[in-house]
């Protein structure tokens, strides 16, 4: 779930620092000035820390050295003063490159006797030293966020686009590095075409998209190459627009009204979803979750400052009720189908007058009114300039849907959706913190508290 933004940095000041590896030795590129040594760095205007091209085109406008993200290895911020600190661990593709005057490889054994400009770096180098010098790299980490990996991707790439008759036009870019994917942008004679790679939890994203296209294929994206196996594919560019930069609510509602038929539609097809591997999330696996999810005291510790300990215990305490609305909704007369998991409006193209539904790695079978309830979330902040926004998105994704039962039964049942929604989406981010490599479940982890805290709110307003 990319879009649950729990810190909205747009008004932050971000420092990235780019931990730049020597080729063949354990060394790190450390540059010095009047004030000491510190790690290249610049200040970004993205700050989603995902997002990576500009990162290694910084680097490559700063020092004439090629490099790509591996991951971003360091976090740091402050709300109080919105400032904040990335450290990214970087690739070396530049085997002939010679550094700047004012900088020199740097060993481990030498970190002591430099000066640091910020002192904070130090430890950052104590723990990429370490981690490098390990021989057990954790089963969990991405490959994309390993040495190599992007030279063996970027040669599967060409070989492909020998097979398809494409060439290439421009280097290979990086546009997107994260736990959950790594999406790359090929500029070739016939245009963009998009290499994206899943790993884990994520990993069938490949066989979703692959599977869901021969259901819907006027609603699903172009695929050019698959590989399940590697979980890699290649997809060309959907032209268009999405949703987010269009302001005509025409247009919303009939994506969401489309959405919505095609989940009626897949309503009959449940066994084979699961079948293809669709997580199975009906609502009485999530019953079956909640309480792990409010025991598990890794999950909300009683020092966790993103839920106070009254919070938990209140949260603990809507067990029953929780399960009685679940037992409610599963008889509630709507059918329990495919359900997105990552529903907003950015993963909604526009090209044609046709939408295409992407980015299906947290596909499920569940009930289906909780991608609505997701894609709903904040939705005033896209178009603030319309009355009733909710309303009007809420009855024209609910208007099929009324082959079940009159409209103003289904808005009742939709209120009663949301709290559940919120429950189901802590579960699955619950899900997927545990999946991610222990150093790593930072880029999560603060999406369980968030939805949690939605739920605890929505329960309160409705006593």
């Amino acid at each position: 779930m990319s879009q649950v933004v729990v810190v909205h940095f747009a008004n932050f000041h971000f420092d990235y620092y780019s931990i730049i590896p020597h080729r063949t030795k354990p060394q790190v590129l450390m540059l010095c000035d009047e004030n000491g040594w510190s790690l290249p760095w610049f200040v970004p205007d993205e700050h989603h820390f995902g997002v990576v091209n500009h990162i290694n085109q910084a680097i490559a406008a700063q020092l004439g050295c090629n490099v790509t993200v591996l991951r971003c290895f360091y976090e740091d911020y402050s709300l109080e003063t919105k400032n904040g600190c990335r450290v990214y661990a970087m690739e070396n593709h530049s085997p002939q490159w010679t550094p700047p005057e004012n900088s020199r490889w740097v060993g481990f054994e030498e970190l002591d006797s430099l000066k640091f400009v910020i002192p904070k770096l130090r430890q950052v180098l104590d723990s990429w030293f370490a981690d490098i010098s390990s021989k057990n790299i954790p089963k969990m980490r991405v490959p994309w966020a390993q040495i190599g990996w992007f030279e063996r991707a970027t040669d599967w790439i060409n070989l492909q686009l020998y097979f398809l008759g494409v060439n290439t036009t421009a280097p290979i870019q990086q546009v997107k590095s994260q736990t959950r994917s790594c999406l790359l942008k090929i500029s070739t004679t016939d245009g963009e075409i998009y290499f994206k790679a899943t790993f884990g939890i994520f990993a069938s994203e490949t066989i979703f998209t692959k599977s869901i296209t021969e259901f819907y294929p006027e609603h699903l994206p172009e695929l050019l190459i698959v590989d399940t196996q590697k979980s890699w594919m290649l997809m060309p560019d959907f032209g268009g627009k999405h949703l987010g930069k269009i302001h005509n609510i025409f247009h919303w509602k009939k994506a969401l009204n489309s959405f919505a038929k095609m989940q009626i539609q897949a309503s009959s097809q449940v066994e084979k979803l699961l079948a293809i591997g669709f997580t199975d999330r009906r609502i009485e696996q999530i019953i079956s979750q909640i309480e792990l999810l409010f025991a598990d005291n890794l999950l909300v510790p009683q020092d966790d400052p993103r839920l106070s300990s009254t919070e938990i215990e209140a949260l603990r305490s809507l067990i029953p009720q929780l399960r009685a609305m679940c037992n409610e909704l599963a008889i509630c007369g709507i059918p329990q189908t495919l359900v997105h998991g990552d529903f907003h409006c950015e993963n909604v193209i526009l090209t044609d007058e046709k939408f295409i539904y992407f980015d299906w790695s947290d596909g499920a079978v569940s009930h289906p009114f909780f991608d609505a309830v997701f894609f709903l979330e904040d939705i005033t902040q896209q178009l603030p300039d319309i009355s009733d926004v909710q309303v009007s998105l809420r009855n024209a994704y609910l208007e099929p849907w009324t082959v079940y039962m009159p409209i103003e039964q289904l808005i009742s049942v939709f209120a009663k959706v949301q709290p559940l929604a919120y429950l189901y989406y802590a579960v699955v981010s619950y899900e997927i913190t545990q999946s991610l490599e222990v150093s790593h479940r930072w880029e999560n982890e603060e999406a369980v508290s968030y939805w949690l805290k939605k739920l605890l709110n929505c329960s309160e307003q409705t006593e």
